[in-house]
């Protein structure tokens, strides 16, 4: 039973953590599955299905209010920076080491120019998820706007390359950077702190609109459907007005009769049908540009090559080509098996 459990156990908490059920919240549904299977002698598969069919089950049988608030992506408004952030430093670890090896010296020189600019690209590219991330915390129209600031690192980026003194000003240790990548990877990856409180503790419930400003609590709730669970707005705009219909009729405040905005935002969503998304967010959407960067990719790895520098070409171009060529494959491969 052992190695099948062990099997079914960790797609079943992604599936949870994709329904809002994290990793503490999760403790206590895996155990009695646990139990149920040892005492019983069934596999899991058997015993309780799928995992993605009983993460659904077992999510609406949770509490909302310990339920995190995902998107229709199973992600938090932090998961799309920290990844974005993970992928950044996992991507600078191995371009560093690779250095370090082929020009073997635990130093390299730095120029205002190089410094400055690669700052400004790392901002870009961790900006990059800043949209997503305000859809996920229900804020769309500032997440259409945040697209200038990939635009403005771009910007900033490219005036540093060119402007700044290119003569060296420093050596940076390779080791340093090398700690504090790991150190930063582990801060990432680590399993979450057992919280000081019971599982079953209610905290209080935060206000997010005053009870006094009812077009303010009307605001957020279009937001959130709009922009995490992915509603088309006109469908959003009916929804908050039937709300505001309803309570016109019954009088009080929305806080009070609803309940808190996101809880009731997500109950709202759960009913609805999944979105048809539009095509720049679809699968094929993500093909085409993953193909876009590999292509980059290796124009840059000859590019790089054929001026000497090896290390870029080999430490960054190389690595890079790899990761989008698998990501391309998982993507042409999902794509398959929907026929």
């Amino acid at each position: 039973m052992t190695e099948p459990f062990e099997r079914w156990e960790l797609p079943t908490r992604l599936a949870l953590s994709d329904q809002g059920v994290g990793h503490h919240l999760a403790n206590p549904i895996i155990a009695d599955v646990r139990t149920h299977c040892e005492l019983s002698g069934q596999s899991p598969y058997d015993a309780f299905g799928d995992p993605e069919e009983f993460a659904l089950t077992a999510a609406a049988e949770q509490p909302a209010h310990l339920r995190q608030n995902v998107d229709r992506n199973g992600m938090l408004p932090a998961d799309y920076l920290t990844g974005s952030v993970f992928a950044l430093v996992l991507l600078g670890l191995g371009a560093m080491i690779f250095y370090a090896i082929l020009e073997r010296t635990l130093t390299f020189t730095t120029t205002p120019a190089g410094l400055a600019g690669l700052i400004m690209a790392c901002l870009a590219f961790t900006a990059c998820a800043v949209p997503d991330a305000l859809r996920a915390a229900g804020r769309p129209r500032l997440a259409t706007w945040s697209f200038a600031l990939v635009g403005l690192f771009v910007g900033l980026g490219a005036s540093c390359f060119v402007l700044l003194p290119k003569e060296p000003a420093a050596r940076v240790p390779v080791l340093g950077i090398v700690v504090v990548a790991l150190l930063l990877l582990w801060l990432m990856t680590r399993r979450p702190a057992t919280p000081k409180q019971p599982v079953d503790y209610v905290p209080p419930t935060p206000r997010t609109a005053p009870d006094d400003d009812p077009d303010a609590w009307y605001r957020r709730l279009s937001g959130l459907l709009v922009g995490r669970y992915d509603l088309p707005p006109e469908r959003a705009t009916d929804l908050a007005r039937e709300a505001r219909d309803h309570l016109t009729a019954a009088g009080g405040t929305p806080t009070a009769e609803f309940g808190p905005v996101e809880e009731y935002a997500r109950d709202l969503a759960e009913h609805e049908p999944q979105r048809r998304v539009p095509f720049w967010r679809t699968t094929w959407a993500e093909l085409i540009a993953t193909l876009v960067a590999v292509q980059l990719s290796v124009a840059a790895f000859f590019a790089w090559t054929d001026e000497g520098h090896v290390w870029a070409a080999y430490g960054v171009a190389l690595p890079g080509t790899l990761i989008a060529a698998v990501i391309a494959i998982r993507l042409a491969l999902r794509l398959f098996r929907r026929g």
